[in-house]
């Protein structure tokens, strides 16, 4: 392929580099894990960055909860079984950007870091008498780097199926002991950063058909004991898109060998898994779950060294344990650059 055709190749390829985030409860967002194409936004492609290019830019994702009244908080908490079931609490909006860069070593290896900040806005929770909502404030700091690697593996002699392996791991760097307003640490799961190594594994899978492509991802994550002797749970994700180009084939030898098409539709189903919290050797009963999203989304590529894309994800799937601030909507929103 020549150089020419590899640019604007590589815009797409970045534009879908998010390594997997710090995941726990209800009210934790979860990001794509690696280098996409020009088709997804969130799912991970199964196709890697040709050799000798870079790619960076920034990923940024809101979400909103519908955030529980002081009324309903002390409700669950006098009326509830134990103590551990009473331990709830509300958050309004979280607010998650990051800066990336990754690198084609070969055509078919990938390596990436990725840099994230995390807000957790309005975070409240009942005293321990019961009788009244204390406002903890907004938890906010610089998250774990992540380190990514993506080999693609198997890929067809047309370009059409690309099939790969993606190993992560999220270090304990960046905040781990923001202070409520009250004077005390945030609970582990409010933190910016765990304070844990976790590791995580999976595979991508990509398919051309003509205007359209699919992709698919999943990807198991392992987390262990970091800040205040807590283990988040580990998680599963699981993502599917399907993606149309308004002009030009949806993938012709990786997507477009041109500028010609700078539209692309998105439309995804993204799920994540999430095991119990056990923090001492406490589980917490309100902790863990499953949440999909369903989340269209648009790309527009304005030249051949820039893209962005946007998607709005609405949870269709709340299967969540005990009391926790449930997903309202996600905003999802990518700048990449090439160089």
């Amino acid at each position: 392929m020549s150089l020419s055709k590899k640019i604007p190749l590589v815009m797409y390829l970045a534009s879908a580099f998010a390594i997997y985030s710090n995941t726990a409860r209800a009210d934790h967002g979860s990001m794509g894990f690696g280098i996409g194409t020009a088709s997804p936004i969130i799912t991970q492609s199964g196709i890697t960055l040709p050799v000798g290019m870079w790619a960076g830019g920034l990923i940024t994702q809101f979400t909103r909860f519908n955030s529980a009244s002081d009324s309903t908080l002390l409700g669950l908490k006098n009326n509830a079984v134990d103590d551990a079931h009473g331990d709830v609490h509300s958050v309004k909006s979280q607010v998650q950007p990051s800066v990336f860069a990754a690198y084609g070593v070969t055509d078919n290896l990938t390596l990436g870091v990725r840099l994230p900040y995390v807000q957790r806005n309005d975070v409240r929770s009942p005293n321990e008498d019961g009788d009244a909502v204390n406002n903890l404030g907004n938890a906010g700091g610089f998250g774990g780097i992540s380190l990514f690697s993506q080999y693609r593996f198997f890929h067809t002699a047309d370009n059409l199926n690309h099939l790969s392996v993606v190993a992560a791991i999220k270090t304990p760097s960046g905040a781990s002991n923001v202070q409520t307003n009250q004077g005390a640490a945030f609970e582990t799961h409010h933190q910016p950063n765990s304070g844990s190594w976790d590791p995580a594994l999976g595979f991508s899978f990509t398919r051309a058909m003509g205007k359209f492509s699919l992709d698919s991802s999943i990807l198991y994550t392992v987390a262990n004991r970091g800040t205040q002797n807590t283990n988040l749970g580990n998680s599963f994700d699981y993502n599917v898109a399907l993606s149309y180009a308004f002009v030009g084939m949806a993938r012709n030898n990786l997507f477009v060998d041109s500028n010609n098409a700078p539209w692309t539709g998105v439309l995804e189903l993204n799920g994540m898994r999430q095991d119990r919290q056990i923090t001492a050797g406490l589980t917490d009963p309100n902790s863990g779950g499953n949440i999909i999203y369903i989340s269209p989304g648009i790309r527009y590529s304005g030249g051949k060294n820039w893209n962005t894309a946007l998607s709005i994800g609405t949870p269709i799937v709340k299967n969540i344990n005990g009391y926790q601030t449930p997903p309202d909507y996600r905003v999802t929103y990518r700048l990449v650059f090439v160089f």
